[in-house]
């Protein structure tokens, strides 16, 4: 094909995607020849016998929720019955062709398309072309990442185009060689010569589109521009009804040539002259513009009167959300009624999971209300779709421009309620709590909405450890009106989680059992404040793990940050760090509440395990927000990092100069530890702190202050406590707390020279630290035990720590008798990347078959 000279190397590259288990993004500027390539590799696979799914990213299709993926399935949805229940659901409510509204959960949403697509694939090769990717509906786009990221063992391809940077991996497309660029020109039908053709080459500057088209000219300006103009000036030349059409066609930006041509009300020879004009194609009962320039000059070059005409042209013909958008293309004045059919748009796309339509549509709708409270309202509504997407930036913007719009009471409750929320999750905390105190008070007028303002600042009273938030709060409280069980017992614990921790413990369950999802994310928080980290992690589990069979549609950061930490005390590294994963990795370009929280997860577990933890940027993150409650996790991870001489001053510095304590929770769970770092210089200030430690709230702390006296205590008087600590089988609950608790209590008998009961207590705390993957203690473990005469050498690793973290949960999953389909719902991914997995995984860990798996697994607990 002459429009393909010069690109032999990226149709190499393409080419590789047509073998399957790969997804590649073509970029590159409007002409650079995306089309022509993704063509060219739909050529190649329908030669080849693989079957080509193709979808294209429209602009006037944007705002509808899962368009471009119902264009890429629409071939094979009449395949959609094979799919598990829960998975059709989702699927089809995404489509809007469930008749009663189902919860939204896009994971599962992508799941079913995963789940789909593999399914066809049983009957060979598939590949995925998806063109214009930058234009696709948000919901669209993400579904395609989701696939592009699980394509592992499948024979399925993916193939985009974009304009725009994808999160794929990805070849950019460069402009033509010179003498490529030549070639080109040579192949054309009349080729220029010249001053012609050294003006062409030297305006096209390569680009291959424009090679072709543009002819020689003085014009200046970009070249999309010039060339919009140029296939803009080959309309003019059309019949009258063929340029209406034409308009229409690019107003609707859709293949579907049934819509267009009712629209147009013309006879179908209404197209003849574009297409000898190589405008359009029509094809099979669809019509497609030759470049998406040709759509944007036809649509840019056409008098608003004349856009607008096409636009009720449009919406007269359609019953859908889409005649709502043509309606509001063709608005310019407020209008209640355009307003509302968006607005009732927005809440089917918001039914449908796709949160930046449904927000997208509440703006528009408010821009054009005549009454500024419903516009305000509108925004309001938008507002809280921003917050739910975790958009807590244009959460923010939304609430302020509503704020501007409506005095009304209720709304005004609301939106200082919102504006609260996004200050909470971005980390403003004293912001927050102004924003949420008052609605907080007004429980009686407002409901739901106080009781929620009541949970959020208290998670800023929390967080910053300011007295002052708590007696603010505490004031608030008793002046609530029968709050709901879940807003009573958080505010029990975070405010006083010492003095109150046993009575939250104590009647969790019950709230537990009868809380819903929403509830059940402030539960989950409210165990793990007051050391339930069992119920902590059960709860949160349900709330934030993707893996569970019976997980929430609810899906939160905080959930998942919260139940990263809730792994971690419970000694369940991996997992907590395979949970708290993506929003760690985001900490440092997004410092939210959530992704700060998650990355202080991991700080943690590099601090005990031997690694470099980034304390410097989490404290950067944490100490200018004044969220105190993570700047104390932060020194307490530089101490248990730090060599013995330094270690003792980061412990300390979770208390002030008298002792008191920096955070007032928090900073009592390190004191064991700054016990332990404690040199002969330093005993008596440590003990001055120790001495003014209040009651222990929990179990495991009281575990952690008896620790503390054991090492602080005179030889004679350190093993009544080192026994009282031990004594409690409920501190095991927290595997490195005691593992230290056993190697201190071991030392001690080892240096009062009772070697055979230190030899117990050492071997234990080596075998909790090795398990952990906490090796420094557990070679400080093994030393202490070489020293009271036994021989150690490392545990071998075991072999499923050499799987990455996704292979040996799979490998977990199939140990416990899970089917290959089982696994891939509960991982969000196909039977056959699962199969894959095992594959890999199967000589890595020296078996034969999935029975061997259960020993290993075993093995390993």
């Amino acid at each position: 094909m002459d429009d393909i000279i010069g690109r032999e190397r990226d149709l190499a590259r393409i080419g590789e995607v047509l073998t399957g288990s790969r997804a590649l993004v073509v970029r590159g500027e409007p002409g650079i020849g995306k089309t022509v390539l993704l063509d060219e590799a739909v050529r190649q696979a329908r030669e080849q016998g693989i079957r080509v799914l193709t979808a294209r990213g429209s602009e006037a299709e944007r705002e509808l929720p899962f368009a471009g993926l119902h264009q890429l399935l629409r071939p094979v949805l009449d395949q959609v019955d094979a799919l598990p229940e829960r998975q059709r659901t989702a699927l089809v409510t995404a489509f809007g062709t469930q008749t009663e509204p189902a919860p939204l959960d896009k994971m599962l949403i992508s799941l079913a398309v995963l789940t789909l697509l593999s399914h066809v694939a049983d009957a060979g090769p598939l590949l995925l072309v998806v063109d214009d990717m930058h234009l696709l509906d948000p919901g669209s786009a993400d579904v395609v990442a989701f696939l592009a990221r699980r394509l592992d063992g499948e024979p399925i391809g993916l193939l985009a185009a974009s304009r725009e940077p994808q999160p794929l991996p990805t070849l950019i497309l460069s402009a033509l060689d010179p003498a490529s660029a030549e070639q080109l020109l040579d192949a054309q039908p009349q080729p220029p010569a010249g001053d012609a053709r050294r003006q062409i080459l030297a305006t096209a500057a390569g680009n291959p589109l424009a090679l072709v088209e543009l002819g020689p000219s003085g014009d200046d300006g970009p070249l999309t521009e010039r060339l919009e103009q140029t296939f803009a000036a080959h309309v003019t030349d059309l019949p009258e009804a063929t340029q209406r059409a034409l308009l229409i066609a690019a107003a609707a930006d859709t293949t579907d040539l049934a819509v267009v041509q009712a629209a147009t009300g013309a006879d179908v020879d209404v197209w003849w002259a574009a297409e000898r004009a190589g405008l359009v194609r029509l094809d099979h009962g669809t019509i497609q513009f030759r470049h998406t320039l040709v759509r944007s000059a036809i649509y840019g070059a056409a008098p608003f009167g004349a856009r607008r005409q096409a636009h009720l042209a449009l919406a007269a013909v359609l019953d859908d959300d889409r005649k709502a958008w043509h309606l509001s293309a063709a608005t310019v004045t407020p209008d209640e009624t355009v307003a509302a059919l968006l607005e009732a748009a927005a809440d089917r796309a918001f039914t449908r999971g796709a949160m930046t339509s449904a927000m997208h549509a509440l703006e528009r709708a408010g821009q054009l209300s005549p009454d500024p409270d419903e516009h305000g309202r509108r925004l309001a509504k938008a507002a809280v779709i921003a917050i739910i997407a975790g958009d807590m930036p244009r959460a923010e913007e939304l609430t302020n421009e509503a704020k501007q719009l409506t005095n009304e009471p209720a709304t005004a409750v609301w939106l200082s309620q919102m504006a609260g929320t996004a200050a909470t999750f971005r980390m403003r905390p004293d912001e927050a709590f102004t924003l949420l105190l008052p609605p907080a008070r007004r429980s009686a007028e407002h409901g739901r909405i106080a009781y929620t303002a009541a949970v959020l600042a208290g998670i800023n009273a929390y967080y910053t450890g300011k007295a002052e938030y708590r007696n603010q709060l505490d004031e608030v409280f008793t002046g609530l009106d029968a709050p709901p069980e879940f807003v009573r017992l958080w505010l029990l614990g975070a405010l006083d989680p010492l003095s109150n921790g046993a009575t939250v413990r104590n009647q969790l369950p019950t709230a537990v059992a009868q809380g819903d999802p929403g509830e059940l994310t402030t539960l989950g928080s409210t165990a793990l404040v007051v050391d339930d980290t069992t119920t902590a992690i059960a709860v949160l589990d349900r709330l934030a793990n993707p893996a569970r069979e019976d997980a929430s549609t609810v899906q939160g950061g905080t959930a998942a940050a919260h139940l990263g930490m809730a792994l971690f005390e419970a000694g369940h590294w991996q997992d907590a760090r395979l949970t708290t994963e993506k929003l760690a990795a985001e900490f440092r370009t997004d410092p939210t509440l959530a992704n700060t929280l998650s990355f202080a997860v991991h700080t943690c577990i590099d601090a005990l395990s031997g690694g470099t933890p980034s304390i410097t940027d989490l404290l950067a993150a944490a100490e200018p927000a004044g969220v105190t409650a993570i700047v104390v996790r932060a020194r307490w991870a530089a101490g248990m990092a730090a060599s013995d001489h330094e270690a003792y001053q980061h412990f300390r510095d979770m208390f002030d100069a008298v002792g008191a304590p920096v955070h007032y929770h928090l900073s009592y769970y390190g004191i064991a530890d700054l016990a332990a770092a404690a040199r002969p210089a330093h005993l008596e200030d440590a003990r001055m702190i120790v001495k003014n430690i209040p009651t222990p709230g929990s179990p495991r702390l009281a575990q952690i202050l008896r620790r503390a006296k054991a090492l602080l205590a005179d030889p004679v008087d350190a093993e009544q406590y080192f026994l009282a600590a031990l004594e409690d089988p409920l501190g095991a609950r927290w595997p490195f707390e005691r593992a230290q608790l056993r190697l201190d209590y071991g030392e001690w008998l080892r240096r009062q020279r009772r070697i055979a009961d230190s030899r117990t207590n050492l071997t234990a705390a080596r075998e909790i630290f090795e398990r952990l993957g906490a090796e420094p203690w557990a070679e400080r473990a093994r030393a202490e035990l070489r020293a009271a005469g036994i021989a150690v050498t490392p545990t071998k690793e075991h072999p499923l720590a050499g799987l990455s973290p996704q292979r040996r949960q799979i490998v977990r999953l199939a140990a416990e008798g899970l089917t290959n389909r089982e696994i891939g719902e509960r991982l969000f991914l196909s039977h056959r990347t699962v199969a894959f997995h095992l594959y890999k995984a199967f000589p890595e860990l020296g078996v034969t078959t999935r029975a061997q798996l259960r020993d290993i697994v075993d093995g390993d607990d």
